[in-house]
């Protein structure tokens, strides 16, 4: 049988820290009238100290408000928005997870402990925090943060009300974040921008559940265009389990909620820059064939010299740091132009333009835009093959097929 004292000791170690006191007496004679409340203490810190499969004892609902997308850097693949996100969760249950029963109940005390984790720089422009008086039952998810006021408090002064207290906070931010595309596409690359919305990992984190709440959330600036990107569809929420060393699949593994919208390039203005364009540059060569000159093919070799150089100006337009699509064309375009400007004048006679020569530029100029079409038509093929595949990586959650 175990001994009075054996049994306080095992009373007080199941109690939270705060509650504990020295007076084993005092306890035993509590003992009956706290029966539940202590087996219902006991279970949770079980389940907090043998759980080795991730388990929820805080469910953390998600919304956000996109307010406006401010910029795009393709350069930097980073995008610059001010939006609101807005956490909710039980008071009591969030108490009980990081003992915190020594905080006055105000709410500006009790702060989710979010990071993003795509961040290059964010700056807070102001914060709400409040709490939601409602019946026991009732979960994070079914309330709102806007809507009738009456049932809202800044403060709690009765402690009966911490177990009714749905905790309501909301951050307006902006900053500068990281997207993801594949910039050698261009000009049919796609990109997609993301709030990788994560805990910072302290101690209890891993027991907490975040679930998007698309009720409460509004992506009216999500779906509009940002510089020559348009809005493809509309913006998908995931809830994702991460553990600590991101592909390790031991060890505690932590709650996360990425968002994120497809964009795809208005190709039209690059596509006539890049490929139509030069692909109709050789025409000007049928000119100078035909004049029966004696300087006619080296005036036609000037003239190709002339267009090349068009090109090789087009090609430091393009800022990127890869060999992209768009650029791609130039080249072919370029090395094309050199081909059929050598072949011709191989065929023709130094001293007159021959029959051959007419023909061999006619059959170069004809072939140069169906070539150039070809070309963009393997590469827009190329572009949505990968930007599909991406899209089905982010619905399986396959984060290393991105390499994000």
């Amino acid at each position: 049988m175990p001994t009075t004292n054996s049994i306080a000791d095992a009373i007080q170690a199941c109690l939270p820290l705060q509650h504990k006191t020295n007076n084993k007496n005092d306890l035993l004679k509590k003992k009956e009238s706290s029966d539940a409340s202590t087996e219902a203490s006991d279970d949770a810190n079980e389940i907090r100290a043998g759980v080795t499969n991730r388990s929820s004892l805080c469910d953390v609902s998600i919304s956000m408000t996109i307010q406006n997308m401010l910029t795009l850097d393709p350069e930097n693949m980073t995008y610059t928005a001010m939006f609101e996100i807005d956490f909710k969760y039980r008071l009591k249950d969030y108490i009980d997870l990081f003992q915190l029963h020594d905080k006055e109940l105000d709410a500006e005390n009790f702060q989710f402990p979010f990071i993003i984790c795509n961040t290059v720089e964010t700056e807070e422009l102001r914060s709400n925090h409040f709490f939601r008086v409602c019946d026991e039952n009732t979960k994070a998810s079914d309330v709102s943060m806007y809507g009738d006021p009456i049932n809202v408090k800044s403060r709690l002064t009765n402690e009966n009300d911490v177990s009714k207290a749905i905790k309501c906070e909301k951050y307006c931010l902006v900053g500068t974040y990281r997207y993801h595309s594949n910039g050698t596409h261009q000009p049919f690359d796609e990109i997609f921008t993301f709030f990788k919305i994560a805990t910072d990992g302290r101690p209890g984190t891993e027991y907490l559940t975040l679930k998007f709440h698309d009720d409460d959330s509004s992506f009216v600036a999500f779906r509009k265009q940002v510089r020559d990107y348009v809005a493809v569809d509309d913006p998908v929420a995931l809830d994702v389990d991460m553990s600590h060393e991101y592909n390790e699949s031991s060890g505690p593994t932590y709650p996360r909620v990425y968002l994120f919208q497809r964009f795809r390039h208005r190709s039209l203005e690059d596509f006539l820059k890049f490929y139509l364009l030069p692909s109709c540059l050789p025409i000007l060569l049928i000119f100078s064939a035909q004049d029966n000159g004696s300087d006619s093919i080296i005036e036609t070799v000037a003239l190709s010299s002339g267009l090349i150089l068009s090109d090789i100006a087009l090609l430091f337009v393009n800022d990127s740091p890869d060999l992209t699509f768009s650029e791609q064309s130039l080249i072919f375009n370029l090395a094309y132009l050199i081909f059929g400007s050598i072949f011709s004048s191989i065929i023709g006679d130094t001293n007159s333009i021959s029959e051959k020569y007419r023909f061999s530029v006619i059959v170069v100029v004809t072939l140069s835009m169906p070539l150039s079409m070809l070309l963009a038509m393997y590469h827009r093929y190329i572009a949505e093959k990968d930007n599909k595949a991406i899209v089905n990586y982010l619905k399986k959650q396959n984060f290393d097929k991105l390499k994000d």
